[in-house]
């Protein structure tokens, strides 16, 4: 059957019984994507294939501290990315990314927002906060 090719989003072959008919070659998967499996030399000449890689699924991430608002228009699979925005009282906003771990990783946070100490106003002469 000679050298198979690599299947889809596979990264190793293992071919340590040969590639004649009856013998089979074992693959991984490159990184965000699981699943594996063989190909097999088949009595026609060609490789037949058993299994797949396929793309990690991070599932719909949970809202981040202080978040009201989570767009991820792109899908939730390994590389997509979704974006937050802020609750009511709280600035910042950032972005989650599905990795190749099939977990999110974030950027940029949600803080409370600071007013600063006021100023005095006019005729006062004392300031408590």
């Amino acid at each position: 059957c000679g050298r198979p090719n690599l299947p889809f989003n596979a990264d190793a072959l293992s071919c340590s019984s040969g590639t004649i008919y009856g013998q089979g070659c074992a693959f991984g998967c490159a990184a965000g994507y699981t699943g594996g499996g063989n190909l097999n030399c088949t009595s026609f000449g060609n490789w037949s294939q058993s299994g797949a890689c396929q793309v990690v699924n991070c599932g719909r991430p949970n809202l981040p501290s202080n978040a009201d608002a989570l767009s991820c228009s792109s899908g939730t699979t390994y590389g997509q990315g979704c974006a937050f925005g802020c609750a009511a009282g709280y600035t910042g906003g950032g972005n989650l990314n599905c990795t190749s771990f099939g977990n999110w990783s974030q950027s940029g946070a949600c803080q409370v927002v600071n007013c600063g100490r006021p100023n005095l106003p006019s005729n006062a002469d004392a300031l408590s906060c």
